[in-house]
């Protein structure tokens, strides 16, 4: 039997994002479920220990390996504060019997089903081995630096690999590389480490230089490009395009909301939930792009469940029904239309709350005010009005 353990537990602080890199969207899908997928379609691989973060178990189920209905999936684990406590952990959830155990960064989702059997295959072919390491020959030249980053010496990289994963091992050879660490308190710096440390041998496995980890914002638009060009899509495949437009009158007595932030200012907006025009108008678009209907149509003001809820929220259930539908959003910027209160104060606070409830990089956020120069109801500040646009990403055709 043959076991693959797949680490999620990071939280992607380099990558800068609210929910780490695991559960970023590229090409309609968070990463660790393409991740995933290339597992479960390898014929090589019989079970699957995924092993996430300790605070979104729940979370990472729902979003990346629910979606997938693989039984090969046998157990969801909370991992350790460190990489080699979470693999430990996964170890403890790996099936009786099997003899060959696999370990795969969650991160890296460009790994192919035709990688993973190879990597096995090699380790088979080669029974002195304990373990093969998938990776490729330094193509940089590589520097060794002190602290204050001078040169200290240039090694030769004929004698240099990165190392990736996956990283196949004897499941005995690995399950005693951990006991051993434990004991001595030894840390490698990935499973490999930890099995020649233990005085198992180790090999390369020569895999392609695309089998990149997510770590940083820029590695996100590379992954999608490849994925997507693997099946064949363009960038423009399904691009959509929404609108949304929205009014709401000034009344006393009630707080100024706008694009999820309270603004100080004599008057609110009425209206049936907190009256949140900018958020309302950036709602209609997305579900225009989807070809879902309207706000109207999904969240109705006859109904009493809507009284005074946060418009975030309700962008918060637009963005899950996006997802769901397979629609990723690439950019959104939206307009107020009012003569006060003066909106520059607090647009980024309005960007980051709309990003956050979006699910979205603030990056692809834009919010902006104008006036209509005294003219019209705006003018006359009788009320604000808002207009959105989005760009969303369909699931393909």
């Amino acid at each position: 039997m043959i076991t693959a353990i797949i680490v999620a537990g990071g939280t992607g602080e380099r990558l800068g994002r609210e929910g780490g890199k695991q559960l970023a969207r590229v090409a309609g899908r968070p990463v660790l479920a393409h991740t995933l997928d290339a597992f479960i379609t390898c014929d090589r691989v019989d079970a699957i220990v995924v092993v996430v973060h300790p605070e979104r178990v729940d979370e990472y189920r729902r979003e990346a390996v629910t979606l997938l209905g693989s039984a090969k999936i046998v157990a969801v684990v909370p991992g350790g504060d460190t990489r080699t406590a979470s693999v430990g952990a996964g170890l403890e959830a790996v099936p009786a019997g099997s003899g060959i155990i696999l370990v795969h960064d969650g991160a890296r989702p460009l790994v192919t089903p035709d990688l993973v059997a190879a990597a096995i295959a090699e380790l088979e072919r080669e029974p002195e081995y304990a373990g093969v390491v998938v990776g490729h020959p330094s193509y940089d030249t590589l520097k060794t630096v002190a602290p204050d980053r001078e040169v200290l010496s240039t090694p030769d990289r004929a004698a240099i690999w990165a190392a990736q994963t996956p990283q196949v091992f004897r499941a005995d050879a690995l399950r005693e590389a951990y006991r051993r660490a434990e004991a001595e308190g030894w840390a490698g710096t990935d499973d490999a480490s930890l099995v020649e440390h233990a005085g198992g041998r180790v090999r390369m496995c020569a895999g392609p230089r695309d089998n990149m980890k997510v770590t940083v914002p820029e590695d996100l638009p590379i992954v999608d490009r490849v994925l997507r060009a693997r099946r064949g899509e363009s960038f423009v495949d399904d691009i959509r395009v929404g609108m949304g437009y929205d009014v709401h009158a000034f009344a006393e007595g009630r707080p100024l909301v706008l694009g999820g932030v309270t603004i100080p200012h004599s008057k609110g907006l009425v209206g049936h939930s907190d009256a949140d025009v900018l958020v309302h108008a950036l709602i209609d678009a997305i579900l225009g792009a989807m070809r879902e209907g309207d706000i109207g149509k999904l969240f109705p003001d006859s109904d009493p469940a809507y009284a005074g809820i946060s418009s975030i929220e309700l962008l918060q259930r637009v963005a899950a029904l996006m997802r769901e539908r397979g629609f990723e959003l690439l950019d959104a910027d939206m307009v107020l239309i009012l003569e006060h209160p003066k909106i520059a104060p607090h647009r980024e606070a309005m960007r980051e709350c709309v990003a956050s409830a979006l699910g979205a990089d603030v990056t692809s956020v834009g919010v902006k005010a104008t006036t209509t120069e005294r003219l019209g109801f705006t003018g006359r500040e009788e009320g604000v009005a808002a207009q959105a646009v989005v760009l969303l990403r369909g699931p393909g055709r």
